[in-house]
């Protein structure tokens, strides 16, 4: 063992490559194969089922949604006030105008739900006394014409519920698929007083079950047996016996179908006698998998002797680059820090030499840049903390404490020291930069107490900032500003000096959207540039700092029209307690 060791540890790296692309590579390559074979055929059948499975499910809910549609309008029928009672009263309580009359009214509305359907006729079977009633009518039919047929039968074997039947253009038994159901007198649920039947062409069935993999057979049949649709001609349409069909499948599986071997599925189409059967022959599934799986044999070949050719002849290219990138990683170790040259080749080991090499610029880059960034971002701080302390303010504020003391408005004074207090404490915030939503918030309260007592009640201020936002971070004294903004361009504009400021937050497409809004005189599009300008604060560093924060640029956007307000709004990501800067 040691001698193999000493032996492999000896060879040159050329040859320790050609060495594991046999042990490694061509031979596993021929386990793998097989393996992959089998595998790749299994899940290949179950894809090809699953996909026979949803394609059957798509052609089952438009075949329910028809067949419950044509039901919900036999139904309407039954219940309808106008229909039984026009077909229960005695022909001899009226004359025959009258009775034209009512039928008129029936076949109008019978010919409003027609005109819902697609290729629809609807037929009544009632008393031959009547004086519509014809053989040929296309409405009104005798009921004693379908007496001796299949169809008839079957309605009254399941007493006078809605059945699936074929039925000719006559109304005896045919190719013409159909719904029928009695209609019962109102005053006596026992006694028939006519039959509806709503007659679909084939046409439109069997569209429906045009979406079918190569080879695969849908058909429609009902309870009994009798075909009301399919997608092939019936001779050629392989069928399951009713014992087969009467099996409601949730997948298809395995059966024998005319002594061949089949995938088949069939379900009842809920609240109907119809079954919904597919039948594929096997052959059609296998074909597939059998297709896919020579693929895979050529390409699976193909790669085993392009790794044997091409490896071989670039070994030795490899590894006398490989030497040369170690060599120059252990420069890096040592702190020195420079490109290699590249030469002509391009392959993987000439990529990583220039990858390498862009890397080094890179870095170079990210040095300078974090640099830059560092520079901005004392910048920025340093801008934040002169607006945090603001003189004008703060003068502004003693100012009218003083005027309050020598009014001897000692609750006034109280509640707006307080709220300084409260606004300092937030403003400093523990040298904290970037703060809550929350805290921010607060902040913003505490300045608009102490102004909405300087300008006498004249401000009102409101907040509506959703809960679930105030956790959010935001780079401090983000909001205030804005709120400055409003009541010096925006409120002192009036000629009362009265208004209202609106301070919105709420969260929409995963990000925060925080808004300050006013009702003051409003700027026209070069007000707002020179707002934007001369602002104290300064959009600009607003949305710097913001940049600087999320990583991304975030411009805050301005609506206004002038006599009616302001509206300034910005959109940022969603930041907590954890994450880390986008510096």
């Amino acid at each position: 063992m040691n001698k193999i060791r000493d032996w492999f540890g000896n060879i040159s790296l050329r040859g320790k490559i050609l060495l594991l692309i046999v042990l490694g590579g061509i031979i596993p390559l021929g386990i793998v194969m097989a393996v992959s074979f089998s595998v790749v055929r299994k899940q290949t059948e179950e894809r090809l089922i699953y996909a026979l499975d949803q394609g059957y499910s798509q052609v089952y809910q438009a075949v329910e949604d028809k067949l419950s549609r044509l039901h919900n309008i036999s139904t309407l029928f039954a219940v309808n006030d106008m229909v039984s009672p026009v077909l229960r009263f005695d022909n001899r309580e009226m004359d025959v105008a009258e009775q034209m009359m009512l039928f008129e009214s029936i076949n109008s509305y019978a010919f409003g739900l027609e005109m819902t359907l697609d290729s629809s006729n609807i037929v009544f079977y009632i008393e031959d006394s009547y004086p519509v009633v014809n053989t040929q009518s296309s409405r009104y039919r005798p009921i004693t014409d379908v007496y001796d047929t299949r169809w008839y039968a079957g309605l009254k074997a399941g007493n006078g519920r809605p059945i699936w039947v074929l039925l000719d253009g006559n109304g005896r038994d045919g190719g013409q698929a159909a719904i029928a159901r009695e209609l019962w007198s109102p005053d006596d649920y026992s006694r028939t007083v006519g039959i509806l039947t709503i007659i679909t062409e084939r046409r439109s069935l069997e569209e429906m079950l045009q979406n079918a993999y190569e080879g695969q057979a849908l058909y429609l049949e009902t309870a009994e047996g009798e075909l009301l649709a399919a997608n092939l001609p019936e001779e050629a349409l392989p069928r399951l016996s009713i014992s087969q069909r009467n099996v409601d499948d949730r997948e298809f599986s395995r059966v024998s179908v005319e002594g061949g071997s089949c995938y088949a599925r069939s379900s009842r189409i809920d609240g109907s006698n119809v079954y919904l059967v597919s039948v594929i022959p096997l052959e059609a599934v296998q074909q597939g998998m059998n297709v896919l799986n020579g693929n895979m044999g050529f390409l699976f070949l193909g790669i085993s002797l392009a790794v044997v050719m091409v490896m071989g002849t670039m070994a030795k290219s490899i590894t006398g680059r490989l030497k040369l990138l170690k060599e120059q990683m252990l420069q890096i170790r040592e702190g020195n820090i420079c490109k290699m040259e590249e030469g002509h080749s391009r392959d993987e080991i000439g990529q990583l030499i220039g990858n390498y090499n862009v890397m080094v610029d890179r870095v170079d880059v990210l040095l300078k840049e974090q640099y830059t960034l560092g520079q901005e971002k004392v910048e920025a701080e340093l801008m934040a903390l002169q607006s945090q302390i603001n003189p004008h303010f703060l003068y502004n504020t003693l100012d009218m404490i003083n005027w309050m003391s020598q009014k001897k408005e000692s609750e006034n004074i109280r509640s707006v020291v307080q709220a300084m207090s409260r606004f300092y404490r937030l403003t400093l915030s523990k040298g904290r930069d970037i703060v809550s939503i929350r805290d921010e918030v607060e902040l913003c309260e505490a300045y608009m107490e102490i102004q909405k007592r300087r300008y006498k009640g004249r401000i009102c201020y409101e907040v509506e900032v959703d809960e679930d936002i105030l956790n959010c971070l935001i780079p401090k004294i983000t909001l205030q500003p804005f709120l400055e903004n409003a009541i010096i361009h925006g409120i002192n504009e009036k000629s009362d000096g009265r208004g209202m400021i609106l301070l919105n937050g709420w969260m929409e497409d995963g990000r925060v959207t925080l808004s300050v809004t006013d009702d003051g005189e409003g700027m026209t599009q070069e007000d707002r540039q020179k707002s934007h300008q001369g602002s104290h604060y300064g959009l600009k560093n607003i949305e710097h700092r913001l940049e600087l924060f999320f990583g991304e640029s975030i411009p805050v956007q301005t609506e206004s029209s002038p006599g009616i307000g302001t509206c300034v709004i910005i959109n940022i990501p969603v930041r907590t307690e954890g994450e880390p800067e986008m510096r």
